[in-house]
């Protein structure tokens, strides 16, 4: 049992399990500033805020080394994509009407269009330039020719091969329709457009 010493100096008993108030005995330390010393002892202010900018410089150059790689790429596949998005636009024309050879004045636009395909294929083979050079090459080699109404009524039997000649047009087209859809999203996913 302790005491508690009142304001005229008279002790009385205290029955608290607390210490008292207006304890005197300062032998042991309070635990609070204890924890305070021993907390103050690890590391010097200035070797914590070299540690912290040693981490901000890290970081930054991780970024800049991340952003410059996505700007080269970008540098890379921005022809291909927008030689992919014109041969789009033309290939949605073109799926209104059958392809004659001479006749189809957008068929001339699209040998241009597979070459800056071909040279983005070149460029960065494993996005896939190259499935939509192969499906407009097959679209344009599946193209009428241009007096194919003449031949079919010389010989009416021939009305079947220009049948599956279309049908093999329209295979093509949207081969290619397609293939571009999925390249122009790879491309998207890389550089973020």
């Amino acid at each position: 049992m302790s005491t508690i010493l009142t304001k005229d100096n008279t002790m009385l008993p205290c029955f608290s399990s607390f210490p008292p108030v207006n304890n005197t005995n300062t032998s042991r330390p309070l635990v609070l500033a204890a924890a305070a010393e021993a907390t103050g002892a690890g590391l010097s202010p200035v070797l914590t805020w070299s540690a912290v900018g040693v981490i901000v410089a890290a970081v930054g150059i991780l970024l800049v080394v991340l952003f410059r790689r996505r700007d080269t790429r970008t540098k890379t596949l921005t022809p291909g994509y927008d030689a992919a998005g014109s041969a789009l636009v033309l290939l949605n024309r073109l799926a209104t009407k059958t392809a004659v050879t001479g006749v189809t004045a957008e068929l001339d636009k699209l040998p241009d269009l597979v070459s800056l395909l071909a040279i983005a294929d070149g460029r960065s083979p494993k996005i896939g330039f190259g499935v939509i050079v192969t499906e407009i090459n097959g679209y344009l080699d599946n193209a009428f020719p241009q007096d194919y109404t003449a031949q079919i009524a010389a010989n009416p039997g021939s009305g079947d091969a220009y049948t599956a000649l279309a049908r093999n047009q329209g295979i093509k087209l949207e081969a290619a329709r397609t293939a571009i859809t999925i390249v122009q999203r790879r491309v998207e996913k890389l550089t973020g457009k």
